[in-house]
């Protein structure tokens, strides 16, 4: 049985305790003093002591963290490397692997900025009101319709992609997209169009770009084309063009009057509107087969082959899955109030 504390040591080891002396020099100090003795002395004269958790400690605390998160998703940080800058100027120093990981944690993901185009403030109005008068149709009223649209395709690939931070909220704010500025360097430009029984006959513009008089003529072949074989007429069917000068010059106008398509309808599209084309998605679905090509092609004419070859490999239920997202979108737009989606 151990020897009673006199009352002197009794004083000592409290002061020692107090003091957050560690146990094992204590027993230095008096080899005699077991741990129990001192564990029971701690609580009695240290009843809340400060100890250390165990495992490895944090290095940002809980508001430090709350504060980059919330500057990331507002734009203000743009990324792991401005949130490391933002750090050392509060006093914390964390490597770039280090930051990713406490981001994820607080459950913060990088994702690919949307590219769209900008949308002004006067065209905001027109995509909400343009949403709000469509809102009520259903999706058999929007595999009635015909989507078009061309796209350039790079002969040398992908452009790149930007990203930024979210915790997974899919309204989109303006440091969350990529403006796109139009131009025809080094590329072909594809026209076609969809439908909810496929893709239709399409045109690539290998040189220059399209005027009103070419798109007239891919009116006249690839659109008649793509009606008659899916049985479809004018008269049947809504054709969707965007506003872009080709599309809406008095030859093309009166091109669509003399073969019997509602006018007024077609010239409805409201600007700036590529995500509520669903078109859009199937463009990127052609992307990313022509990119799984082993190599390059080394000619625009070897380009527009594969083109061809991808383009009538998409089927009938890959368009409607996109064609049937329209009432989705129309959501999106009125939620954004006529601004930039996540389509």
């Amino acid at each position: 049985m151990p020897a009673r504390l006199t009352q002197d040591l009794r004083n000592i080891l409290q002061s020692l305790l107090q003091r957050d002396l560690s146990f094992s020099k204590i027993k230095n100090l008096y080899p005699g003093v077991g741990n129990s003795t001192l564990t029971r002395l701690r609580k009695l004269y240290c009843p809340d002591p400060a100890r250390p958790l165990g495992g490895r400690p944090k290095k940002l605390g809980a508001k430090t963290m709350s504060l980059v998160s919330r500057e990331l998703r507002s734009g203000a940080l743009d990324g792991p490397r401005a949130a490391q800058e933002s750090l050392r100027l509060m006093g914390h120093d964390m490597s770039i692997n280090g930051i990713r990981k406490s981001l994820r944690r607080n459950g913060l993901k990088s994702r690919r900025k949307v590219k769209t185009n900008f949308v002004s403030k006067t065209n905001k109005r027109l995509r909400l009101a343009w949403a709000k008068k469509h809102r009520h149709l259903t999706i058999v009223d929007w595999r009635r319709w015909v989507f078009s649209d061309e796209t350039r395709i790079n002969l040398w690939g992908s452009d790149g992609n930007s990203f930024y931070w979210t915790n997974g909220d899919r309204t989109m704010q303006p440091h969350q997209v990529k403006p796109q500025v139009q131009g025809n360097d080094g590329r072909v430009m594809f026209w076609s169009c969809i439908t909810a029984e496929g893709p239709g006959y399409g045109t690539t513009i290998i040189e220059g770009s399209v005027n009103p008089d070419l798109y007239v003529d891919i009116l006249k072949t690839s659109l008649v084309d793509t009606l008659e074989h899916f049985g479809k007429t004018p008269s049947n069917v809504r054709f969707q063009q965007d506003r872009a000068t080709p599309h809406t010059s008095g030859i093309t106008k009166q091109w669509f009057t003399d073969n019997g398509f509602n006018l007024d309808e077609i010239m409805d599209w409201p600007p700036q509107s590529p995500d509520l084309n669903p078109i859009e998605h199937v463009w990127h679905l052609l992307k990313l087969r022509l990119n799984k090509y082993p190599t390059r092609p080394s000619t625009k004419e070897e380009l527009q082959r594969r083109i061809n070859i991808q383009w009538y490999k998409i089927t009938e239920k890959q368009c409607q899955k996109y064609i049937d997202s329209m009432p989705a979108r129309i959501k999106a737009v009125i939620k954004s109030k006529g601004g930039s989606t996540h389509y």
